[in-house]
Formats: structure tokens, C-alpha cells, sequence
């Protein structure tokens, strides 16, 4: 079973390897929200798989990507959005 922190640095450490790619998605493509950059359908991917890996390490049945978009609109503007994306995905890793 993974531990709150365990779990903090997995999503932390998957958000900022898939960050280190953004300059390889530089297309526009349609998102939940309307048009978006390519890099951020596939950082939300990135840690869709992961939450759901975590869930299932925990024997809880995988979530919606929608559910991910969600808490990555509560990030959205914040100086710390990095920070606030991982710790909110490691709340949906947990329910």
C-alpha cells in the first residue's frame, strides 16, 4: 500500500517528467474546457495513469480523467500549481 508522502513524491515526480516534455507537444488540441496545449492533455494523462495505478495498489476500481481535470482546474493560476496538481491528485488516489 502506498503512504500519503510515497504517494506525493510518485505524482510530484510524474508531473514534473512529463513538464520536462512540454516543448515536444507544442500543438493546440481540443480539451474538456475547449482548445488547449497538447502538453497539458498529456501532463493530465500522465497523472490519470498514475492516480489510478496508486488506486489500484490500494484495490480501489480507476477514476474518469475527467476527475483529474477537475482538480487540475483547482491548481489552474496558482504560483504553485505544480504542487497544488500532485497534492490534489493524491486526495483522488486516496477516496
Amino acid at each position: 500500500m502506498t503512504s500519503w508522502s510515497a504517494a506525493t513524491e510518485v505524482l510530484r515526480g510524474t508531473l514534473a517528467a512529463a513538464q520536462k516534455k512540454r516543448d515536444r507537444r507544442p500543438e493546440i488540441v481540443d480539451g474538456p474546457h475547449g482548445p488547449e496545449c497538447e502538453w497539458a492533455a498529456f501532463e493530465r494523462g500522465r497523472m490519470h495513469d498514475a492516480v489510478n495505478a496508486i488506486r489500484a495498489d490500494h484495490g480501489h476500481p480507476p477514476i474518469p480523467v475527467n476527475d483529474v481535470g477537475r482538480v487540475e482546474q483547482l491548481a489552474v493560476g496558482r504560483s504553485d500549481h505544480s504542487r497544488k496538481f500532485a497534492y490534489y491528485c493524491v486526495e483522488l488516489s486516496e477516496q
